[in-house]
This record gives structure tokens, C-alpha cells and sequence, in this order.
């Protein structure tokens, strides 16, 4: 208010004294001017805006040219920041146009540069990049350090989004010192971050947090809240890539707070939006909906069609997904117009696409019809394959629902021929959908098309350009198609080792799956040069990738292929390279599948296996013996999806287990269980005394042991281990190292929300373990050389430094273990940090699965005796397997599992007799065995004592007066050899 009764008074002034008042007001545009200033350098836009319009009106007025053209620049500056970008190169134009002493070489270059910033943040790089030209020769003409700092950095920015990460690099590592020889931290911290940014996009995780901090200390130190922002915003984006979602959420907060200071609202509302994003992630909806609706509520004032179209669909796929179909369909259909608005093809595309999904879920088949429609129209009028390939198996998979299936196979056909003008890669969804629709005409042509998928995802899996998308889960969206095919060459051919091929694999490759999310931890023990190569290398066939299916040009096609080809080979050499002198590389390499008949010589003649695949609505299941194979298909009764069927029958039976139902109940529960899984194969399996279970789906969570064969549990006639995959046994081995430590054990018995500083929010509901003290002090006696972890000793850094340090035969963790179905490489292991969790915390207290891959463990079993699974409705088992792969990788040779929440007192006892047991089970191999497997002529795997001893713990428990009900023994398993 002060202020503005100043600039009312000057008015009043400049009517009655013209000389006095010319004086005044230019005094006070200075005045006004360094204010601007001042709000300027704390990042505060819009009272910098207001300052610097006022003092360039006063300026302008009284014709002071040099002061004009300074305080023009600012006040255009502000209002870009501001996101008002018409408006802002509307001023620069009209600044460059001044004739005048003082718009010389550096001015101009300030102008261009500035222009050049605006462009590329409305979206225009290659202007952007023809400004930023312009301004670099100016600058340089003026030999103004900053100014050609600026430039550089900027000219990095451009070509950093471009997707030219070498010209990146390398135009911010020239920006660099500029800013240091002039003392310009602030820049320097900018462009730290802009470098940490690429080795963000190359997936070097570490690297990149590293620059984000180095960048931000220097920003705090400066107190610039605007950059502070940003900082944090950039530091979140890397821990919610790194899955740390605790950190994330305190870096995208702090992101939001000093937005807020600066009061810019895109960078507020993509801080809204970010939180939004976390919470949708974390299933919090109510607080991703609020988030979302701010977010929108400020783009909406302040930003272009495009960006508030992205939030508006935020908005609707939340609502669909809490079940509001209404008002999500109608977001949809405001995201739809904006994007129209906007006149991209591809959005458009996306917002179709999107509706269509929508309306086809709930059946509206009209509707549906009608935007595969619009589709086809805009893929005719833009000549686009992609689009016609996917409005005519949007088409078919109408007709396919509504039972039309040779109408529905005639627009499949259409859509295979569209995709053979496509990429390989956009040519899989097509074969997918034939295969399964002549499986639905009861055609062997399924088979056909089911091999030409299989062969395309094979192809693009192994390809290095498909590495991004394997990171994302790749293989998990096809996994299932591969036991698909499997039950019909089953069905049509009756060809069980090619279907068992094919069902391992499946297992393997979700294997590899993981091994990709765990290749960071292995990449951070490669030195740095050879990450960076390594990672350009992979950059570079995926940007080859992504041109290739922006092409349409048949001749430009094959030059891009050739390319992929080359660049291909080379980066195949170069990891050959790698491999050879990197040892920690090799086991990254995906595992191959194991033949039937070699799956027969893992087995001795007292050993059987049980293996089980999804197909479909089809159980295949394999009963595996060293002489004899027995493949059955079984289906369930009811219309509903097998998986759903099977994971409510193991949902109820675990349920009726977890009440301390009575065994009447309890044998009832388990028949139609053991009929399905068990019974096909019951005669068979008198003869032997060991059994494998290779489980698949909901079944990774059931107790085998706990099903009634009759009048006993299965347990009490057979030894029982667990396998992910036959392919992972082969690959197991017992450590050979002898100089390890007898046991480490870890008890979490304070990880619980009263200890909410060091834990993660996703521990908030955890309860407090006090007898894991007990139990782990009761196994401890058991051995001479041990390490005990326990109360606030129990932290994620410390259980990692003492593997660094040591290792031992047996790890037992008491700790809350939590399974992350929907992100499997999201389970772990709930410990604890140490100290407050911040922004840039390495460390969140879960040791989750893709971290454990990363370890050295080599260990001969590692016990996880109190997890805290879950078990939803529709469940795909990978979080459960996943957690064991990732210790077998690890070097653990074996993993004994709890399905589900164990009662501590039992568990302590239980885990006592087993250790015990453990000590007192001599190996089942003789020195005859031993021999002859040593010189290959005996290629069976030991069945291991360390299942044997668990039978013992667990007969044991059946005959004890208080603890003999299954929910005392029955969730403990052991998996692996």
C-alpha cells in the first residue's frame, strides 16, 4: 500500500512541478527497479513482476532508454517465469528493435538468450535452438563470461531434451567454467543439476542424486526459493525412481513450499501434481484427488491445452480407478477437447485410446465402436499405421466380447497386415490376439500366431533398446502368454516338453525381469567411466528405437535399422568386453530355460516335482520324476478367471487356518484344493518321499503342507521345498566359503509407528515384534560364532556394513516383511534408518527387493521368520517370489519364507526345534553320490537336509499340546536347495 500511494503522489506532482517530478520519478523507478531486484534474486516472480512493470512504465514515460531497455528485460524475465510467454517475447521484439548505444552485443545476446529460454519452455526447441545460436556469437562478441555461460548451459538444456545427450554433456560441461571464474554459484548449481539430469535419463540413479545434492547445498546457501524448488523437485524425481517413496514425497513437499514462496504456478502446479502421482501410487486416493484438483485449478489459469488436458486426465484415471465411471468419463472427455484444442494427432491418440478402455470396461459397445472409430478417421487422414492397427483390434476385441468371433477375427487380420508396415515390436499385440482367438475356434493356427508373438517378445526382450521398457516390467506384461501357449500346444499337439519349455520359460524371464531392476546396484561396483559408456550406449539404440516407429518412410526405415543393427553389435562386443573384465557382470546375464529332460535329472529316485502354471483359465501341472513325466490341464467350475478362483480358495483356506478353525473344518477347506492340485497325481506319488513344488500364481502363498491327504496333513507323509523355477535350482549352490561366522540375527522388535522418525511410512502400521529378542537370543545358543542385531541396532545401513564385513552360514531376520504385489521389486524387509528420513536419504529403513539382488550374502540359508504378507483378492505371486529370487541372487542358498503373520511365543519355539533339527539331520547323500556327481555321471540335486529338518520341527509341532494347530507351523517353507 505504501507503494502504491508513492506512485499516486508522483502523479499528482508530475501535473504542477514537470522538472521536479522527471527527477522524483526516475528516482523512484530505481528505487522500484532495485526492489525488483531484490525479490528477484529470493526467487519471488510475481512481486518481481510487479516492481519491475512499474519501474518500466516510469522509465519508458521519461524516455530513459538504457533504464528501459534494462528494466524491460527484467519485467519480460518475470512475466516468462510467470508462465505469460506471448506476452513476454512480445516485449523482447520490441526491446531488439531499439536503437540505442546500450543495446549493444551483450544486450542483444540477453534478449536472444532469453527468447530462446521462453521458446523452449512453450515446447519450441528448434527456435529455441536458432535464438540460442543467435545469442551465443553476441555473447561472445561481448566477451561476457556470464552471458556465454548461460548459453551454454541453455544450448545443453535444448539438446538434452532433443534426446542428444553427448552434445548435452558437453555444452554444460563448457557452461561450467565461465560460472566459476566470474564466482556465479548460483549458475554453477544449476548446471549441476542439469548434468545430474542426464545421468537421471541414463538410469545412473547414484550419480545422479550425487550432482542434485551437490547442487542443492550450493541453492541453500544462495536461499533462492524458485531453484529450491526445482532442486527438490528433481531430487524427488530420482527417489521415486529409486522406489524410495518416503523420500520422495518429503523432496516433492519441500518442492511445494518454496514454489509457493516464489509464487510461480507451473512450478507449483507440477508440485501438486507430483504429490498427487505419490499418493495415487501408494493407493492414498482421497489425498491424490485433493493434490490433483489444485494442480488443475492453477494450470488452468496459467498453462497451455496440453499440460491442462495431462492433469485433467490425472484426474479421471484416479476417479475411474476408486470405481466413479461418470466423473471420470467426463474428465476424459475434457481432456479429450483440450487435446483436440491443442492439435497434437498423438494426444488425441492417447485421450481415444483412454475413452475407448473406459467405455469398453463397463460394456458400452457403442460408445466403444465410436471412438475406434474416430481413431481410424484420424489414422486415414494422417496416413498413420500405428493408429489403423489399433482402431481395428480396438474393433475386434468388441465383436470378440460381444461373440461375433469371425467378425471380430476379420478386423485382427486387418490389424496383423497393418502392423507389417510397423516396427517388429508393434506387430506383438496383433499375433497375440490371433492366437488367441483361433484358440477360441478350436484352430491349431493358435499355435502359429502364439510362436510368432513368443518370437517377437523374445526378439524385443533381448534387444538393448527394449532395456527402458524391462525396467518398467517388460516382461511381466507377457508372461502369461507364454504358459498360454504352452496348454495349446498341449491341447493341439501333445507336445509336453516344448510346453514345458515354454512354462520355464516364463519363470526365467521374469528372473530377468528382476535382474534389470537390480542392474543399478550391480552398475554402482563398475567404475564411473564404464556406467556412463555403458548407459550412452543403451540410450543410443533406444533413441534409434523411438525414431524407427516415428518413421514412415520405407527407405529411411531400412537406414534406421541398419543403424540398430550396427549400434547393436557394437554394444554387444563392448559388454562381451565387460564381462570379461568385470566378473560381478556375468550373473546379470539372463538364465536359460531348462529342457524336460534335464528338469528329469535334477530328481533322484526318493524326489519328486510338482510344477504348476497359469494358462488362461488352464492349470497346467507337471508331475516331474527321474523316469516318468504326467502332464494335466485343469479347470475350475464357474465363469469366473481361474487366478481369481484359485486365489479365493487359498485365501479361505489360509483364512480358516488363520482363525484356529477346527481340523473338520479345515480338512473340508482343503478338499477342493487338494482334488486340483494333488489328487490327479496321488497314486503316482506313493513311491516317493520328497516333494518340489514349483507354485505359480495365488499358490506361491499356500501351504502344501497344511493340505489333508485324508486323516493327515500332507507334511506328515512327505518332505516339502519350494522352487520358483526349476531353471533357479540349477543355478543354486551351497557357498564353499568355510571362513564365515555361524549365524547373524537381526530382531525387529521396534519397528512399529512409535518409532515413526526412522521408519518409512509404509511401516506406519506395522506392530512391535518383543519376542523376535527371545527367539533370536533362543537360536543364538544353538551356535558358537554369532552376531546379533537388536532394538535400535536394527537399521538398513548397519545389517548392509555387516555384510560388507562378514559373512555367515545362517542369516535369521525377525523383522515384518512386506510383499508389494503390484510392484514386486517394492517388497523387502522392514528395518529401520538411521536418523530422520530427508529428501536425499540414501537409506528409508525397507530393504527391499531390488536392493537385496545387489548384496553379497553367500550365506547357506537366510530365514525370514515374521513377514507380514497379505494376501488380495487377485494376486500374481511375483511379490512373494520375488522376494526369494533376489536372495538366491544374492548368493543365499536357500530361503525359509513365513505366508503370513506368525503368533511370536510359537514362532520362538518353533524356530528353536527347527535349528535344532537343522544341527541333527545328517546330509542325505553318501559318499557313492557325492562321487559320481563330482565326476558327472550324477546330475540330480540333493533333496537337502534343511527341508528334512523343517518336516522334523513341524511333526514335532503337530504333537505339541498347545501348538500342534497349522497356524502355528504351517506358513514356514523352504525354498530353494
Amino acid at each position: 500500500m505504501h507503494i502504491r500511494r508513492l506512485l499516486i503522489i508522483g502523479g499528482i506532482v508530475l501535473t504542477i512541478i514537470p522538472c521536479a517530478a522527471s527527477g522524483q520519478s526516475l528516482q523512484l523507478a530505481d528505487s522500484l527497479y532495485q526492489e525488483g531486484k531484490q525479490y528477484d534474486k529470493r526467487g519471488q516472480e510475481k512481486k518481481s513482476e510487479f516492481y519491475y512493470r512499474e519501474a518500466y512504465h516510469i522509465y519508458s514515460n521519461f524516455q530513459d532508454t538504457a533504464s528501459f531497455l534494462k528494466a524491460g528485460k527484467e519485467y519480460a524475465s518475470a512475466m516468462m517465469w510467470l508462465s505469460k510467454h506471448e506476452e513476454a517475447l512480445a516485449l523482447y521484439r520490441k526491446l531488439l528493435d531499439i536503437n540505442h548505444p546500450a543495446n549493444d552485443a551483450y544486450n542483444r545476446g540477453d534478449i536472444y538468450n532469453s527468447m530462446g529460454l521462453s521458446n523452449k519452455r512453450i515446447g519450441k526447441l528448434n527456435q529455441a535452438l536458432d535464438y540460442y545460436n543467435k545469442s551465443l556469437e553476441l555473447a561472445k562478441q561481448s566477451e561476457d563470461a556470464f552471458l556465454i555461460g548461460v548459453v551454454y548451459s541453455n544450448l545443453g538444456l535444448v539438446y538434452k531434451t532433443k534426446g542428444n545427450y553427448t552434445k548435452a554433456m558437453d555444452f554444460y560441461k563448457k557452461s561450467l567454467p565461465y560460472f566459476k571464474r566470474i564466482d556465479r554459484s548460483k549458475n554453477v548449481a544449476i548446471t549441476l543439476g542439469n548434468i545430474g539430469n542426464i545421468y537421471k535419463d541414463l538410469a545412473l540413479y547414484e550419480q545422479a542424486l550425487e550432482f542434485f545434492n551437490r547442487s542443492l547445498k550450493i541453492i541453500q546457501q544462495i536461499g533462492d526459493v524458485r531453484q529450491l524448488a526445482n532442486s527438490y523437485s528433481l531430487i524427488g524425481s530420482i527417489q521415486r525412481k529409486r522406489g524410495n517413496y518416503d523420500q520422495a514425497l518429503v523432496s516433492f513437499k519441500k518442492s511445494l513450499e518454496f514454489s509457493q514462496k516464489a509464487g510461480t504456478p507451473g512450478q507449483i502446479s507440477s508440485a501438486l501434481n507430483n504429490i498427487g502421482l505419490l499418493y495415487k501410487q501408494l493407493g492414498e486416493f482421497e489425498k491424490a484427488l485433493s493434490y490433483y484438483q489444485q494442480s488443475l485449478a492453477i494450470a488452468q489459469k496459467t498453462a497451455g491445452p496440453l499440460q491442462i488436458a495431462s492433469r485433467v486426465n490425472n484426474l479421471g484415471q484416479l476417479l475411474w480407478q476408486q470405481g466413479k465411471h461418470q466423473q471420470a468419463s467426463d474428465y476424459f472427455t475434457r481432456a479429450y477437447k483440450l487435446r483436440k484444442k491443442g492439435g497434437n494427432p498423438h494426444a488425441i491418440y492417447s485421450s481415444l485410446i483412454t475413452m475407448w478402455k473406459n467405455s469398453f470396461q463397463i460394456n458400452d459397445f457403442e460408445t466403444a465402436k465410436h471412438f475406434a472409430n474416430q481413431l481410424k478417421t484420424i489414422g486415414d487422414s494422417t496416413d498413420s499405421y500405428k493408429m489403423l492397427l489399433k482402431s481395428s483390434e480396438l474393433l475386434g476385441r468388441i465383436e470378440q466380447k460381444k461373440g461375433n468371433v469371425q467378425s471380430a477375427l476379420t478386423h485382427f487380420k486387418k490389424a496383423y497386415a497393418y502392423s507389417e508396415f510397423l516396427p517388429s515390436s508393434k506387430q506383438l499385440s496383433a499375433a497375440k490376439n490371433l492366437g488367441r482367438l483361433y484358440h477360441k475356434l478350436n484352430s491349431d493356427s493358435a499355435i502359429t500366431y502364439g510362436k510368432k508373438a513368443i518370437t517377437l517378445i523374445e526378439k524385443h526382450r533381448s534387444n538393448a533398446g527394449a532395456v527402458s521398457e524391462l525396467k518398467s516390467g517388460y516382461f511381466g506384461q507377457h508372461s502369461g502368454f507364454y504358459t498360454e501357449v504352452a496348454s495349446w500346444i498341449l491341447t493341439y499337439s501333445q507336445d509336453p516338453e516344448e510346453a514345458y519349455q515354454l512354462v520355464e520359460q516364463a519363470k526365467a524371464r521374469s528372473l530377468s525381469d528382476q535382474l534389470v531392476h537390480a542392474s543399478e546396484n550391480i552398475d554402482s561396483q563398475l567404475p564411473k567411466e564404464v556406467r556412463i559408456k555403458r548407459r550412452k550406449k543403451r540410450r543410443h539404440i533406444e533413441e534409434l528405437y523411438s525414431t524407427l516407429e516415428q518413421t514412415v518412410d520405407k527407405e529411411e526405415q531400412a537406414n534406421i535399422e541398419q543403424k540398430i543393427h550396427s549400434a547393436e553389435l557394437n554394444y554387444a562386443a563392448y559388454e562381451n568386453k565387460l564381462h570379461e573384465e568385470y566378473p560381478e557382470l556375468k550373473a546379470l546375464r539372463s538364465p536359460e530355460p531348462i529342457s524336460l529332460r534335464r528338469a528329469q535329472t535334477l530328481t533322484d529316485e526318493q524326489t519328486a516335482v510338482l510344477e504348476y502354471a497359469l494358462a488362461g483359465n488352464q492349470l497346467i501341472a507337471f508331475l516331474i520324476s527321474s523316469d516318468n513325466v504326467h502332464v494335466e490341464q485343469v479347470s475350475l467350475s464357474g465363469s469366473r478367471p481361474l487366478d481369481e478362483q484359485l486365489t479365493d480358495l487359498v485365501a479361505d483356506f489360509k483364512g480358516s487356518i488363520l482363525s484356529n478353525a477346527p481340523r473338520a473344518q479345515l480338512r473340508n477347506q482343503s478338499t477342493k484344493l487338494y482334488n486340483t492340485l494333488i489328487k490327479p497325481f496321488e497314486d503316482e506319488l506313493e513311491q516317493f518321499s520328497n516333494l518340489v513344488i514349483v507354485p505359480d500364481g495365488a499358490l506361491a502363498y499356500l501351504s502344501f503342507e497344511a493340505l489333508s491327504r485324508g486323516n493327515q496333513y500332507l507334511i506328515e507323509d512327505f518332505s516339502i521345498k519350494y522352487e520358483p523355477s526349476l531353471t533357479s535350482l540349477s543355478l543354486l549352490e551351497d557357498s564353499d566359503n568355510l571362513k564365515r561366522q555361524d549365524l547373524l540375527a537381526v530382531a525387529g522388535s521396534n519397528i512399529s509407528n512409535e518409532n515413526a522418525n526412522n521408519t518409512s511410512f509404509r511401516q506406519s502400521n506395522l506392530s512391535a515384534l518383543p519376542s523376535t529378542l527371545m527367539e533370536i537370543d533362543s537360536i543364538a545358543t544353538q551356535f558358537s560364532e554369532t552376531a546379533i542385531l537388536k532394538e535400535n541396532e536394527v537399521s538398513e545401513e548397519r545389517f548392509k556394513k555387516m555384510l560388507q564385513q562378514d559373512q555367515y552360514r545362517y542369516i535369521h531376520m525377525a523383522t515384518h516383511g512386506i510383499i508389494d504385489e503390484d510392484r514386486p521389486s517394492r517388497s523387502g524387509l522392514a528395518l529401520s534408518s538411521e536418523g530422520e528420513l530427508t529428501a536425499s536419504s540414501k537409506e528409508d529403513g525397507m530393504l527391499r527387493s531390488s536392493e537385496i539382488f545387489g548384496l553379497d550374502i553367500q550365506s547357506d540359508m537366510v530365514v525370514l521368520s515374521a513377514c507380514n504378507t497379505g494376501l488380495g483378492k487377485v494376486v500374481k505371486g511375483e511379490g512373494m517370489l520375488g522376494m526369494q529370487r533376489s536372495f538366491f541372487y544374492a548368493g543365499a542358498s536357500t530361503v525359509v519364507v513365513s505366508l503370513w503373520n506368525v503368533y511370536d511365543r510359537s514362532t520362538a519355539s518353533f524356530m528353536t526345534e527347527f535349528y535344532k533339527a537343522l544341527k541333527n539331520t545328517p546330509s542325505d547323500e553318501g559318499w557313492t553320490d557325492s562321487m559320481l556327481r563330482w565326476i558327472g555321471w550324477n546330475e540330480s540335486i540333493p533333496f537337502g537336509h534343511k527341508a528334512k529338518a523343517m518336516r522334523k520341527a513341524k511333526l514335532k509341532m503337530i504333537k505339541h499340546p498347545l501348538f500342534n494347530h497349522p497356524v502355528y507351523w504351517a506358513p514356514f517353507v523352504v525354498v530353494g536347495r
